[in-house]
This record gives structure tokens, sequence and C-alpha cells, in this order.
């Protein structure tokens, strides 16, 4: 008797602390969920965006809204009177947009005329630079004069006195200083980058110049090189300053429009706001990778 007894008291011991036990898992996880749903969320996302501005790397919030099936085309050096024209009759036949980085110097009444041409198709105009500097080289003063007199030129003859929001510093050199003299002169604009380079420059040159390569293969060679690094929300760079760059385009076209993409500004590629405000800053030093600057 005093044996069982003991047993039935024992099995309710158990039963008693298994029970005890689970109250107190379902109170504290009840608990912990409560407290990080009002400050957890919260405090996680302002260590990602304090880090994000420490360390130069884009928010999530960028990365996530990048558009599918969308490719944005970029052209750095122009205007040039001949060449950009061909650009814009191919994007135009295509229903397609791009972003055109000014080279402040080319900008003249023969090749103004291009840039407005750009323009009223609904393309981007973007600065790079006056002499085409490299910009980690430069004080203060020069970097701001350099971006500044593009700008003035831009919107001389642009006919609609465009705005720019972005540039493309030359060679892709940036360092936080230039950046700074920016802001601090009241220039809040996007540094773009891009993630898929032509080369069509030394295509243009082992062509042209060394001799080592036919047109053909100058074309394809840089054509073969943009689909090995394009995909969904690509940037890719070109130059609308060399003969082969119309031909390399109109494969791109074909290629990327027969598979469902659609060319679009950067601007609209990653949603970036009307300007640039203090906030902005590039995601990392002079690397193919960095394709733009973002925001707060």
């Amino acid at each position: 008797m005093n044996t069982r007894m003991n047993f039935v008291v024992a099995l309710l011991l158990v039963v008693a602390i298994a029970l005890g036990a689970l109250i107190g898992v379902t109170a504290g996880t009840y608990l912990f969920d409560l407290a990080y749903s009002e400050s957890g969320e919260t405090d996680q996302q302002e260590e990602s965006t304090s880090d994000s501005q420490t360390s130069g790397q884009p928010t999530s919030s960028v990365v996530d809204q990048t558009p599918k099936k969308m490719i944005a085309l970029t052209f750095d050096d122009g205007p040039h009177a001949s060449y950009t024209n061909a650009i814009l009759d191919l994007l135009e036949q295509y229903d397609a947009k791009a972003t055109f980085f000014i080279y402040g110097e080319k900008l003249n009444t023969n090749t103004g005329k291009a840039l407005k041409r750009a323009v009223t198709l609904g393309c981007e105009i973007g600065n790079h630079t006056f002499t085409h500097p490299d910009m980690t080289t430069l004080s203060a003063d020069e970097v701001v004069n350099e971006i500044r007199k593009t700008n003035e030129k831009i919107a001389l003859y642009s006919g609609t006195d465009y705005q720019c929001k972005t540039y493309r510093p030359p060679y892709g050199s940036i360092s936080r200083a230039a950046m700074e003299a920016l802001y601090q002169s009241g220039l809040y604009m996007y540094s773009i980058h891009w993630s898929s380079d032509s080369l069509d420059w030394e295509y243009q040159d082992r062509y042209a110049n060394k001799k080592e390569i036919t047109r053909e293969e100058a074309v394809q060679g840089a054509f073969d090189t943009i689909v090995s690094q394009t995909r969904e929300g690509t940037v890719v760079l070109m130059h609308d300053v060399h003969e082969i760059t119309p031909d390399i385009l109109k494969l791109v076209l074909e290629k990327y429009t027969a598979e469902g993409y659609t060319f679009v500004t950067v601007s609209e590629l990653f949603g970036l706001q009307d300007s640039a405000s203090k906030e902005a800053y590039f995601n990392r030093y002079r690397s193919t990778s960095s394709i733009l600057a973002t925001t707060k």
C-alpha cells in the first residue's frame, strides 16, 4: 500500500513539474515575441542602416526594389555628333531608354543636338565631369568645379534646363573626400558605377589601332563580354564615342528584347528619387560591382 502511494505521489510530482516547465516556456516565448515586435525590429533596422552608412554597403531596401527583367544601358564620354545619334536611332527603334554620362568639354553646339535629342526621347542625362580626371587626385574646389561646370552646360544644351541627379566618376574612381566636397557645396547627387563592362574601348583599340582583330571580332567580343556579365537588374557600361559601339548595342537590344527585357534609365531601375539627399553615398570604392549610390 505504501509502495503504491509513493508511486502515485511521485507520478503526480513529475506531471506537476512538466506542466510548470511548459507554462514557463510558453510565457517566456510570448514575452520575447512581444518585446521583439515592439522594439527589436526597430533596433535591427537602425543597426542595419548605421552599418550601411558606415561601411558603404547598399541598404537592403534598394536591393529588394531592383526591378526584374530590366537592364540599364549607360554610355560614357559623349556626346559624339555621329555615334551618339546612331545609338539614339537604335534606342528609338526598340523603344528603349538609356542613361548618358556627359563629358563636359565635349558639349558644344554640334554635339549638344544629340544631348537634346536624348532628353526628348526620355533618356536620362548624368554628369561625367568636365575634363575626365581621376577625382581622387583633385582638391575639394576642383571636384566641385568639375561637376558644377558640367551640370551648367548640360542645363544649357538640353533646352530644358535639365538638372542632373546622377554622376559617374571617370574610371570609377571616387573617394569619401571627393563626395564630401560635393555635399558641402550643396551638390547632392547619386554616384553611379556599373555591373557589366563591355570593354568596347579595348576592343575598338585592338581592332582600329593595334590591328589584332577584325571589326566583326571586336563587335562580337564586346557583345560576348556584356552577355557574360548581364542578368536582371544589370547596369551595362558602354561608350558612345567608339565606331563599334552602335553595332554592339544592336546585338544587345536584339537579344534581350527577344528574352522579354525592358531597357530603362538608371533612376528607373533603382527607383532613385528626383534629387539625392545629403545622406547619399556610394557602396564600395572603385569596383565594378558598385553600381549606385543610395540614401538612408
